[in-house]
């Protein structure tokens, strides 16, 4: 009997060890998968943003700032593209494909009216923010339109179960396609600062650009710093970890699209006042 005791506790602690070990391994591959995110994020959001503000310095060619708009779009483009293609294994085709063809109209909406405005020559702060009201009524018209159809279609399933867990899964991955063609808007932001600026950067005006570019950059790292923590909750536990970690990682970057349309808004209040 002592032996069989003996040997009962030699295998709980060993099985006690194989759990701790396996805990151990499991936090450090999620300490490795969350600095990859984070460093992914911060590599595109480097791209997305440093070149642009340099757009346009006096100092630069004319060409840089068209370069800069070619690489916003190749952003958006590949941002767009990469997290549908890693969104493939959704409960089903519409899941996967209805956000994507509301993204890709959000951006070609936003393409085809900036192509128009520099094939016009208008280029001009107030030609922008005529093109920019015209992307947010196409957007309120698709968000619209997300609604509805995602409604239906959890409405025309056979096995209505999780209804609504359903409704926000594929209304908030349309909101997240839809958002990220606001980072077309970047050079427009950026021209705007410009002429903010003209007073000097610590004129009243300028401080006011300050204030509101800072809060513009404390939002978007809150989505990054959130999406740390999506990935720590649900993320790593997906059978589908590289696609899970690239949808997460770009989310958060995505949404911001939206921060760049409302900093654009706010710049154009203040120029106004000012």
């Amino acid at each position: 009997m002592t032996n069989m005791g003996e040997a009962h506790e030699r295998e709980g602690s060993y099985s006690h060890e194989t759990a701790l070990d396996e805990e151990a391994v499991e936090g450090s591959t999620s300490s490795r998968s969350t600095l990859a995110i984070a460093f992914m994020q911060l590599i595109v959001l480097a791209l997305l943003i440093v070149p642009t503000a340099f757009a346009f310095t006096p100092s630069l060619p004319e060409e840089y700032t068209s370069w800069m708009n070619l690489l916003c779009l190749g952003i958006v483009v590949i941002s767009l593209s990469v997290y549908s293609l890693a969104r493939g294994g959704a409960e089903s085709l519409f899941d996967s494909l209805f956000p994507f063809v509301l993204g890709a109209a959000s951006l070609i909406g936003a393409c085809y009216w900036n192509m128009v405005s520099v094939v016009s020559g208008r280029m001009g702060l107030g030609d922008q923010w005529v093109i920019v009201r015209r992307w947010i009524n196409l957007v309120a018209v698709l968000l619209a339109i997300l609604v509805v159809f995602t409604f239906g279609h959890q409405m025309l399933r056979l096995h209505r179960t999780q209804v609504i867990r359903g409704l926000a899964r594929s209304i908030f991955s349309g909101l997240v396609c839809i958002s990220v063609s606001g980072w077309i808007f970047m050079p427009a932001l950026v021209a705007h600062y410009t002429s903010g600026f003209d007073q000097g950067v610590w004129s009243s005006q300028g401080r006011w650009f300050l204030a509101m570019a800072a809060l513009g950059l404390v939002l978007i790292a809150g989505l990054c710093v959130s999406s740390w923590g999506w990935w720590a909750e649900r993320g790593r536990k997906s059978g589908r970890v590289a696609q899970s970690c690239l949808v997460i990682s770009l989310i958060p970057i995505m949404l911001s699209g939206v921060v760049i349309v409302l900093a654009l808004m706010g710049s154009r209040v203040l120029l106004n006042l000012f």
